[in-house]
């Protein structure tokens, strides 16, 4: 196959990109690449141009080396030039939430693996605003951490940046909750929320189980909404995350849709995060795209 790489060098803790020219090669040793364009970003929005330059049919695969912001420029960039060549992503980043939901592995040997079996499976694509996500949009308690946590951290302390910022960030944060509007369907509703977030796939954050009903392609996203609560029945909901029960918590409302919009009822600059991106601020009209995207994954992904 005819693959464009696009890697981002500082992504993570840059291991996996110290044995990309191992992978590559060998890969081409055994027939499975024929031609390879690589690519290295330098800075935001880097993937995304070079991929709008990507003509269709020019490649059969592009390859996003990086984590979860790589891989939503890429996502973008596919987008946005109207291609349908399939994307898969090699998790270098700090957190890897939609490689980890795809079963997509770290090391060389099953890597070159899953190049010679994988399969190619039908994703849906979000979009918020004018802006396209892959895995999740978030607003509220902790979401603008990865926004606060520099590159360099990020390289060197993988993500142990997430947790330092964190840290620093929950005295500021702790039980701020702000009034919103949610309208989706033939509801309408008003909230005072600590956090919520929409999801494509079931892990963000390196929760796992944040969305357990998720699915790649059932035509809709998933919304949790953490609503106000005290500090003890926070903790308690947030413990319970770890194995999908919070869903069925009184301060937790959850549900499945195709469209929301969103509207912040209070006098605030309040910014969506987009896969770990700055995504613009609020109002939020939020829509799914059916089926838009062609992944590539391991044979082993149901």
């Amino acid at each position: 196959m005819n693959v464009k790489i696009i890697n981002n060098p500082s992504s993570g803790r840059t291991t996996l990109q110290k044995y990309l020219e191992i992978i590559v090669g060998r890969l081409v040793l055994h027939g499975i690449f024929r031609c390879v364009d690589k690519f290295d970003t330098k800075g935001k929005n880097d993937a995304l141009k070079e991929v709008m330059k990507i003509r269709e049919n020019q490649y059969d695969l592009i390859i996003a080396v990086g984590g979860d912001g790589t891989l939503s420029e890429v996502v973008n960039g596919v987008i946005m030039a109207g291609l349908n060549t399939p994307i898969t992503v090699l998790p270098a980043g700090t957190v890897n939430d939609f490689a980890n939901y795809l079963n997509i592995p770290s090391d060389i040997d099953s890597i070159c693996s899953m190049f010679n079996r994988g399969k190619i499976i039908e994703v849906d694509a979000c979009k918020a605003n004018d802006i396209y996500f892959i895995n999740v949009a978030a607003v509220g308690l902790l979401t603008d951490v990865p926004l606060k946590a520099s590159v360099t951290s990020k390289t060197i302390l993988g993500k142990f940046a997430y947790y330092a910022e964190g840290i620093k960030e929950i005295p500021k944060q702790l039980l701020k909750s702000i009034k919103y509007r949610f309208k989706y369907d033939n509801q309408d509703f008003e909230e005072d929320v600590l956090l919520f977030a929409i999801l494509n796939s079931s892990s963000v954050g390196g929760f796992k189980k944040f969305a357990p009903q998720a699915g790649l392609n059932d035509g809709k996203f998933d919304v949790c909404i953490f609503k106000k609560s005290d500090i003890f029945d926070t903790a308690a909901i947030f413990l319970k995350i770890l194995k999908g029960e919070h869903i069925n918590n009184s301060g937790v409302r959850y549900f499945q849709t195709d469209n929301l919009e969103v509207t912040c009822l209070e006098n605030c600059d309040i910014h969506i995060d987009v896969d770990g991106e700055d995504g613009g601020p609020l109002p939020g009209k939020f829509e799914i795209l059916p089926s838009r995207l062609k992944f590539f994954v391991p044979d082993d992904k149901p």
